[in-house]
């Protein structure tokens, strides 16, 4: 069970660093653009990461982490929980912009604020 939890933690994690890239791009490009804005993507991607958190603190509490290693009990959850709440506040923050280049610009801001905090939270993973 705690293998497949394991493995079903590890892929989404990858899956998740590529899709907060690819919405941080999608957010970037709709900026420019003046694209009409629509939380649908960047909700889309933060949902994949709250899916992404759950997986990990299910496994947290069924293969004990807190007796890991420090950089594992303690350092890579809470990026993952920062990443998380940081993404979300953002993207939310967004969907009240007047305007529609600054909407997309904070929602921009938000994927790669999670993105960058969940690359360190898999590189910890990977050190630890």
């Amino acid at each position: 069970m705690v293998d497949i939890l394991f493995e079903a933690h590890r892929g989404v994690g990858y899956l998740v660093v590529v899709v907060l890239l690819v919405s941080a791009w999608l957010a970037s490009g709709r900026a420019k653009d003046a694209r009409e804005f629509s939380k649908g993507p960047y909700a889309g991607a933060m949902v994949l990461l709250d899916i992404q958190v759950l997986l990990g603190l299910v496994l947290y509490g069924v293969a004990q982490s807190w007796e890991a290693d420090p950089l594992i009990a303690y350092v890579h959850p809470v990026l993952a929980l920062v990443a998380l709440g940081v993404g979300h506040a953002l993207v939310g923050r967004a969907g009240k912009q007047q305007q529609v280049v600054d909407a997309h610009r904070t929602a921009g801001r938000g994927l790669v604020a999670a993105l960058v905090l969940t690359v360190a939270a898999v590189v910890v993973a990977t050190i630890g």
